[in-house]
């Protein structure tokens, strides 16, 4: 059974909309104890207009701050500074749900195109692989 961890201030999430797409992530974020810089690579599960559900095999503590780096092709599309607002520590897919801190305009724009051209490029992929058989 997963374990979720939720911060505690008090917020209003309202339904936004998202886009489920596995982009290349690289996460990093000074870890309290050692003052040490953690760098993690990983995927985004969904991005939203104002968030991201990223898989990471490290997880970074809930309320911390994290510079998130979504890639295509190796190259940075766009960073962001954010702030963890939730974990699931299940083993199998441990997940943090990012809030974009700055750039929110710059993050609609750019990261959730990005998404949804990498929605629309692996549809196509799997719609002609279909077809060849």
């Amino acid at each position: 059974m997963a374990q979720i961890e939720y911060a505690t201030a008090s917020y209003k999430t309202p339904m936004h909309h998202r886009i489920l797409a596995n982009m290349p992530v690289l996460a990093s974020w000074v870890d309290g104890d050692t003052g040490k810089t953690i760098k993690v690579e990983g995927t985004t599960e969904n991005i939203g207009e104002t968030s991201a559900l990223v898989n990471l095999d490290v997880l970074p503590p809930v309320g911390s701050e994290v510079k998130l780096r979504i890639l295509k092709e190796e190259k940075t599309i766009i960073e962001v500074q954010t702030q963890v607002i939730r974990v699931e520590r299940d083993p199998s897919k441990p997940l943090a749900a990012l809030s974009v801190l700055q750039n929110l305009k710059k993050w609609k724009n750019t990261a959730m195109t990005a998404a949804q051209e990498w929605v629309v490029r692996h549809w196509q992929l799997n719609y002609e692989e279909e077809w060849v058989n």
